[in-house]
């Protein structure tokens, strides 16, 4: 009687591990890039304002100069990796050309409201002017 019910002890506690995971960190890297912060973005803005939106990019090429890189990566605990690309393109310090490609949305956590960005939005001496 005592030899079974050590083993159904055994057998249950068994079986109680196998079913737990161990917790596991969620690992970020890179430039988190909103849905709200990418439909600010424009072409015709000049850098200080591209820097003003989305913050420094995590890439900067020294041999293109004129290429920023916005990657953004995420591991969270036991879950699938999810990665994001925003590549932007500048021409005399205009943004002319923004390669979203690889840029996933979904991968940057929760929806956004997504908002227009106004003058008033920016800092002074930053502003576009009105056409």
């Amino acid at each position: 009687m005592q030899k079974n019910l050590i083993i159904i002890s055994i057998l249950a506690t068994s079986l109680f591990l196998a079913a737990c995971e161990p917790h596991r960190i969620d690992i970020q890297q890179g430039n988190k890039v909103t849905p709200e912060n990418y439909a600010k973005l424009k072409t015709g803005m000049n850098r200080n304002q591209v820097l003003f939106v989305l913050g420094s990019p995590l890439l900067k090429d020294p041999f293109h100069q004129d290429r920023w890189d916005y990657i953004y990566y995420l591991k969270p605990g036991n879950k699938q990796v999810k990665q994001s690309r925003l590549t932007l393109y500048f021409e005399d310090s205009t943004l002319v050309r923004i390669d979203d490609s690889a840029y996933a949305p979904e991968a940057h956590g929760d929806k956004a409201k997504v908002e227009t960005l106004d003058n008033n939005d920016l800092p002074p001496g930053l502003a576009q002017p009105v056409e």
